[in-house]
């Protein structure tokens, strides 16, 4: 949106409500209800264009039942229409302007009044639209959207006292469907464009007129939570709750605001209260799972889908959660099985193919995976599973056979074009043709000499060559790009502690990673790697023993059995590297260490 400064900045939100009708409407408009509709009477409060914020021609056409006055359609006000619209062609809104106000005024049409208002809005001049705004609420006095648009328009002409008097008597004349729309809009227009103070103390006071309304209590507490007013949010939503003890949306508002607040032991035992009254709350129940996934406390999330997938099978969000939570716990038939439901119930759901093809890499399945990687279609996902692709046909064919897969990609923006760039220097790598690797990544950086991700691909390519001084240009150059980039940090200090003696500097570099990461596993072999190089074999097991915890790879193991060896821990080093090279037979660092295990 728009910064505004100034009286002639633009309201994008009272501009969006205000939209003025297409340039030749406007006077097929007012000359239909002038010679055919004079003498119509009657009233009628809209509550369809207050609830998108726009009202067009259609709708203004079908509003007939205002009152309408009975004027005659002169030579002098056609023109003026006319004048009115050719201006608006031009882009002249301050003539069209000054006819449509003139026009209004001489017929008192409610219509021309609203439409008067809009441009105004339009044109930046919010004195006339006031002045437009209260000829129309004169003229349709039980108009919904003549009272919000008035209200807004206060607000930014720092009018706050008038302002309420105006919203106030819109959520009088709004039904109660459309009330808590109404509340919603109010309250942002207030916190967006009016001052904190002054925005509270609105509120405040439609809550006042409405002690009675479960909305109004609602947008209170909403209005509160964002001006970090936690006191009167808390007390506004049990209010709400207090009104309508069965609003899903007000106890979803709480558990939310709970979280918002820290007391996430509140929240959860708010929402399992509210569910235990109301078990078919689907919507508090998705955001507590949602919660329980983003805590990590998959157990507890899985609950939640299961009951959310029994109580509506036609749902695909459920099983999808579900799936992906069995693939993080390695029960891939059980995910298999979420997924195919996920695909029976949305058929065109390109991600559920993915994880299927995912389970099936993992499961050695790679005829099927690659089946369901080509199937995906969608525009969204194609790039994510060709890359997929790829991998499974390095495993099943070879890299020469995913080299050849990969030059049949196309990369649709500058970003794919360096994953294909970084996933080729990968391969290459794999294949040990580490010079074309370099001159692949050197050719991509003469195109994009700043690219972080080429350059910490090259700098990784000089770590392979030991060639400490080509690691350290590159990451140096990532640093100053992106300062406190966390894999550049921890790569250049590793390769410092194993590669020289400058143990300070790598010390400092790996700490600075891991603080920001601290339960990153590269980083915590990083940090166990470097504290074995300084002598401290009790830290340097405690971070390698955490870090094979969190990640079972072959260079942690390689690591944890090395200062295990030196520490003398013999009989714990053997068992650690039994394992690992069981789980990885063909790592060439662990077998180095075969004749050592053996001779201790």
């Amino acid at each position: 949106m728009p910064t505004f400064s100034g009286k002639n900045r633009t309201l994008s939100l009272v501009i969006k409500f205000c939209q003025a009708v297409t340039h030749f409407a406007l006077l097929a408009l007012i000359s239909a209800a002038l010679v055919s509709c004079a003498g119509n009477t009657g009233k009628k409060t809209t509550t369809d264009t207050a609830s998108n914020g726009i009202s067009d021609a259609e709708s203004e056409t079908e509003a007939i039942a205002e009152n309408l006055p009975d004027v005659e359609l002169s030579p002098d006000l056609m023109y003026k229409l006319m004048l009115s619209d050719i201006a608006l062609q031009q882009s002249n809104n301050e003539l069209a302007l000054a006819a449509l106000v003139d026009s209004a005024i001489e017929t008192r049409d409610p219509r021309l009044a609203a439409q008067a208002t809009r441009l105004a809005v339009i044109a930046n001049q919010f004195p006339t639209a006031i002045q437009m705004g209260m000829l129309w609420q004169e003229l349709s006095p039980d108009n919904v959207d003549v009272y919000q648009t008035l209200g807004n328009l206060l607000v930014v002409e720092k009018q706050p006292e008038r302002a309420v008097v105006y919203y106030s008597k819109a959520l009088s004349l709004a039904d109660e469907e459309s009330r808590s729309k109404l509340l919603k809009q109010i309250s942002s227009t207030l916190i967006r464009y009016g001052s904190q103070t002054q925005a509270l103390a609105l509120i405040e006071q439609l809550a006042t007129d409405y002690p009675d309304s479960a909305d109004v209590a609602l947008a209170h507490a909403s209005v509160a939570s964002k001006l970090k007013e936690y006191e009167v949010a808390n007390s506004a939503i049990d209010r709400t709750l207090e009104l309508d003890p069965d609003s899903d949306d007000a106890a979803v508002f709480k558990f939310s605001l709970l979280v918002l607040q820290s007391k996430d032991r509140d929240a959860v035992q708010f929402a399992n209260s509210y569910l235990k009254q109301h078990p078919q709350s689907l919507v508090l129940r998705t955001v507590l799972a949602r919660y329980y996934i983003e805590s990590n406390k998959l157990d507890e999330a899985e609950k939640e889908y299961l009951i959310i997938h029994r109580q509506d099978e036609t749902s695909v969000i459920a099983p999808m959660a579900l799936a992906l939570i069995r693939m993080d716990k390695k029960q891939y038939n059980d995910a298999t099985m979420y997924l195919e439901k996920v695909l029976e119930l949305q058929s065109t759901n390109d991600p559920a193919r993915i994880y299927l093809g995912d389970i099936a890499t993992l499961q050695k399945r790679l005829d099927d995976a690659i089946q369901w990687y080509r199937s995906v279609t969608s525009a969204e996902q194609l790039f994510t599973a060709r890359l997929r692709l790829v991998d499974a046909v390095k495993q099943r064919d070879g890299v020469d056979a995913a080299l050849r897969e990969l030059e049949a990609m196309y990369p649709e923006s500058p970003q794919q074009q360096v994953d294909l760039i970084l996933l080729e220097d990968e391969l290459l790598i794999e294949a040990g043709r580490d010079d074309e690797a370099l001159e692949l990544v050197n050719d991509a950086l003469t195109d994009n000499p700043d690219n972080i991700d080429l350059l910490y691909a090259r700098a990784m390519i000089a770590a392979r060559r030991e060639d400490v001084a080509g690691l350290e240009k590159d990451l140096q150059r990532v640093l100053e790009i992106k300062p406190g980039h966390v894999q550049s940090l921890n790569a250049y200090g590793f390769t410092l502690a194993d590669l020289t003696d400058r143990y300070k500097e790598a010390y400092s570099l790996i700490s600075a990673a891991h603080k920001q990461k601290p339960n990153d596993p590269f980083i915590l072999d990083s940090m166990g790697w470097i504290e074995f190089k300084r002598g401290n074999y009790a830290e340097a097991e405690a971070y390698l023993r955490s870090a094979l915890a969190k990640r079972n790879d072959p260079e942690i193991a390689y690591h944890l059995t090395e200062v295990l060896l030196a520490a003398g821990k013999t009989r714990e080093a053997r068992k650690v590297w039994t394992a690992a090279i069981k789980d990885f037979p063909d790592d060439k660092k662990l077998q180095t260490l075969s004749e050592k295990i053996s001779t201790k």
